[in-house]
């Protein structure tokens, strides 16, 4: 099975893509731990990427496309791509099965966006807020020190919704007329989300 995970930032689908991966027992893959694996090793497509994430801004296709296609799996669980509709095109290479879109409220996208806490070791995402890590600063799965993502100061938080608004709004569209769009509510608690999730799951299987 090949899902994607669409949505607004901040409405948790890595996190859910990642829980789902998990329990069907298949690869996730997350093009933005891609990306920001690639700035952290100072590649030469991390370099390209760098400077439009510190602005917000959506890493061109050519870069991004050259960075995910080399690592996608025949089954997987997709977060991060597409973002755009020339992104989807090009994804349709692949010809995902299902896309699971969140939506969520501007308010709450801020506000989950700025308490979030990211473990560059092991990937897990906290919340401040809704989901904290028990040691302050301290990852509860591996022990390494948490940080804040380079794209989530409140300088971006804004831009990147309005980035999200005018280029990966329309995507909703697109996979809803190709009838694989599944809207999932992303407000509530990780385990709320989820339950969504799995339900909408049982649904295509049944």
């Amino acid at each position: 099975m090949k899902i994607v995970f669409i949505g607004p930032p901040g409405s948790g689908k890595g996190t859910q893509a990642r829980m789902l991966a998990e329990k069907l027992g298949i690869p996730f893959i997350s093009a933005g731990d891609i990306i920001r694996g690639e700035i952290a090793m100072m590649t030469e497509l991390g370099g390209k990427a760098e400077r439009y994430v510190k602005n917000g801004e959506l890493v061109p296709d050519k870069v991004i496309i050259d960075m995910l296609l080399a690592n996608l799996p025949q089954f997987f669980v997709l977060e991060g791509f597409p973002r755009n509709i020339p992104q989807a095109i090009l994804l349709e290479k692949i010809k995902p099965d299902y896309v699971f879109y969140l939506y969520l409220e501007n308010p709450d996208i801020i506000q989950r966006i700025s308490k979030r806490k990211v473990c560059l070791n092991c990937k897990m995402v906290y919340n401040l807020s809704s989901n904290p890590p028990k040691t302050s600063n301290i990852c509860d799965i591996c022990g390494s020190k948490l940080t804040s993502r380079v794209d989530d100061t409140k300088g971006t938080i804004k831009k990147r919704i309005d980035v999200y608004e005018n280029e990966s709004y329309p995507l909703i569209d697109y996979y809803r007329k190709r009838e694989r769009l599944i809207e999932i509510d992303g407000s509530g608690s990780i385990e709320e989300v989820h339950d969504r999730i799995m339900q909408a799951v049982k649904g295509i299987r049944t």
